[in-house]
Parts: structure tokens; C-alpha cells; sequence
């Protein structure tokens, strides 16, 4: 049985810390020039969709946020399909932290996922050609092993006009405690 894509809802991003996002964004800038994508701000996609996310959720979000510590995610490769919103894109490893990070996204808003968990960066959103894809991998730098996500947006999708708009955003927060002469992160 095939999902009707939801064209408008609410969806969680990951978004990255700001030496990561410099990194990124270098090579979404080289990915678009070459597959001339449309515009949108670098993420992972945690959870979603959601018809709406209502202000329990969102302080939910936050609670969460405040009480957790950035997380490390590893990069796997360039990948690309056969989908407008998965054209190309960088492959991430699934870990513990980043599914019990998905998890709580859809606890807080009180649903279930709908579908399997595929987590990637995108980099290009279209219907490029399956060879220029394949071709452009061989110009792009070597992946760092990984990158930190230390923030959780809220973003509002209608996709008929290609809108990305996020509402909130949370960081994460490292509590740290000296103990037994060690750094804990909690």
C-alpha cells in the first residue's frame, strides 16, 4: 500500500553546529551549481510529517532540547536516487543516539512513525540525470567522518509552492559535572 505524500505539514529537523554548517554548505554550493536545485537551507529530517505540532509539543521540544547534549552523527557517503526530494545527498549512518533522538520527536507530539527512517543530508532537491550525479561524486571532497547536530527545528512545509519555513528552533544544552576527577556530559 502506497503513503499519499502529505504537500503540507509540519516536519523536525536536525540542523548542525555553525563549523559544520560552513562545511556543508561549501558542498551543497558546489552540488547546486552543477544540478541547479532549488534553494533551501542544509538539515538531516528527523520526524515528521505532522498535521500540526501544537504548543505542548513545542514546549515538549524544548524541554527535551534543554535537557540534552548536542550529538556526533557519522557520515557515510554521496548517494543519490530517483526522487525529486532525495535527487543528492550525503548517506548518515543510523546510530543509537540520532533514533532515540527520532523517537522522542514522535512521543513529544504523540504519534508513531509512518514509515522507515532513511537519514541523509540533502543537498539537491530535482529530477537530475542518473550519469551527472553519478559523474559529480568524482569532483566533491572526501566526507569528514562526522558532524554534530546541536539544534531541533520546527519547520512548516507546503511543498505545491516550495516554502521552508521554520518556527522554532531549540538548541541542545551540555550540562557538564565533575566526577570522580572526570567530565560527564548528562
Amino acid at each position: 500500500m502506497t503513503m499519499t505524500r502529505l504537500k503540507k505539514a509540519f516536519w523536525v529537523w536536525c540542523e548542525f553546529s555553525s563549523i559544520d554548517v560552513e562545511y556543508l554548505n561549501q558542498i551543497q554550493k558546489k552540488v547546486q551549481r552543477e544540478l541547479r536545485s532549488p534553494k533551501f537551507k542544509i538539515h538531516l529530517t528527523l520526524a515528521g510529517p505532522f498535521n500540526e505540532i501544537n504548543p505542548s509539543s513545542i514546549n515538549g521540544i524544548r524541554t527535551y532540547c534543554s535537557l540534552n547534549s548536542p550529538i556526533e552523527v557519522k557520515l557515510f557517503k554521496y548517494d543519490y536516487q530517483e526522487k525529486f526530494f532525495q535527487s543528492f545527498f550525503i548517506a548518515v549512518s543510523q546510530s543509537k543516539e540520532l533514533n532515540n533522538l527520532r523517537s522522542a520527536m514522535f512521543k513529544i507530539n504523540h504519534q508513531k512513525p509512518s514509515h522507515p527512517y532513511w537519514p541523509h543530508i540533502s543537498l539537491a532537491y530535482g529530477n537530475h540525470e542518473k550519469k551527472a550525479k553519478a559523474n559529480l561524486i568524482t569532483f566533491l571532497p572526501q566526507l569528514k567522518n562526522s558532524i554534530a547536530i546541536d539544534k531541533v527545528s520546527i519547520v512548516g512545509i507546503d511543498e505545491d509552492i516550495k516554502l521552508w519555513k521554520a518556527s522554532e528552533c531549540f538548541s541542545f544544552s551540555a550540562f557538564e559535572k565533575e566526577q570522580s576527577g572526570k567530565w560527564l556530559n548528562y
